[in-house]
């Protein structure tokens, strides 16, 4: 999995690239606070395949313009999905969690019903 990481000030200016990365690459996002990891937008399949609960759902318009709030929760232990077009589409989970989960879970899975996980069979 390809991870990347901005500060909470670059995410917000360059919010739709980060955010597409992570919805459409699959790709996992660190976001920094203060020098250190505040939160990691994940897939949100990769979230569900990893047995993450979400505390949350909010519209990707809400989650740019309350991102500190976003932060906050994720700091605090919540799993908050981000939506778009009204489905969610990534994560924003605690640092430590991510760590854990990602040694923890298969880059792909792969069910009959579906292929590949992220893909359309």
């Amino acid at each position: 999995m390809e991870t990347t990481s901005s500060s909470a000030d670059d995410t917000r200016a360059g919010w739709s690239p980060v955010f597409a990365r992570v919805r459409l690459k699959k790709g996992h996002h660190v976001v920094t606070r203060h020098g250190r990891a505040a939160a990691v937008l994940v897939p949100a399949d990769w979230h569900a395949r990893a047995g993450g609960e979400l505390a949350d759902t909010i519209t990707a318009q809400v989650a740019v313009r309350a991102l500190a709030e976003l932060l906050d929760r994720a700091e605090a232990g919540e799993h908050v999905a981000v939506t778009y077009r009204g489905r969610a589409a990534a994560v924003a989970v605690p640092p430590e969690w991510h760590a854990k989960a990602a040694d923890e879970t298969p880059a792909t899975a792969t069910t009959p019903a579906s292929g590949p996980a992220g893909s359309s069979a």
